[in-house]
């Protein structure tokens, strides 16, 4: 990957504020990215919630399946 794609990314993945930036010392052009735990803890609870609610439908569907045999 080129260095100005990375760039790029990093730039979408900051905006988004999926990563952060840091200075990288004395060296201007360099940046120490790190994740952030927040916006990942919330789309852990999102899938959670997707998971509850498949699960439950399949539940049922299973249950109503069987039932009819």
């Amino acid at each position: 990957m080129s260095a100005p794609a990375l760039s790029r990314h990093l730039r979408v993945l900051r905006a988004g504020g999926l990563v952060q930036a840091e200075a990288g010392g004395s060296d201007a052009r360099l940046r120490l990215y790190t994740l952030r735990q927040e916006p990942f803890a919330a789309l852990q609870a999102w899938l959670d919630q997707v998971q509850a609610f498949w699960a439950e439908q399949l539940g049922s569907f299973k249950d109503h399946v069987e039932r009819s045999r």
